[in-house]
């Protein structure tokens, strides 16, 4: 009995070492509360100013997985890394694109952050999409 407590209470700390804990300088959106959007205001003006900079954005999907979206600006070029391995119904990639810029959009019930002319791609890529409710 002891040896089945003791498998069970090992299984449990294993399984949950690959959670993702986001860091107090993450941008984290879960389901629209929105935390350090700061953060990402400051990336925007940096890109704008040519300067160095770089921000990591984390979406918590409806079940609650986070996909990870770091964005690096440097030598006048912004990469984009969108990693969705953690996200149990997600594609489980990571996908990395160069875009030509990042451009915030306000309409009536939604703030839109999103990067544009990325790796000649037709769409664009949602960094993050804050309800103004």
């Amino acid at each position: 009995m002891k040896k089945l407590y003791f498998i069970w209470v090992l299984l449990f700390f294993l399984s949950a070492c690959g959670e993702y804990s986001p860091s107090k300088h993450d941008v984290v959106n879960t389901h629209g509360h929105i935390e350090n959007i700061r953060l990402l205001e400051n990336f925007m003006e940096d890109v704008s100013m040519n300067k160095e900079s770089e921000v990591r954005v984390v979406n918590y999907t409806d079940e609650g997985d986070p996909i990870i979206h770091d964005l690096t600006y440097s030598n006048d070029t912004l990469t984009s890394k969108k990693d969705t391995r953690e996200d149990e119904f997600g594609n489980q990639l990571v996908m990395e694109d160069v875009c030509e810029s990042i451009k915030k959009i306000d309409k009536s019930d939604r703030t839109i952050y999103q990067l544009e002319g990325c790796n000649g791609k037709v769409d664009v890529i949602h960094v993050t999409i804050i309800s103004n409710d």
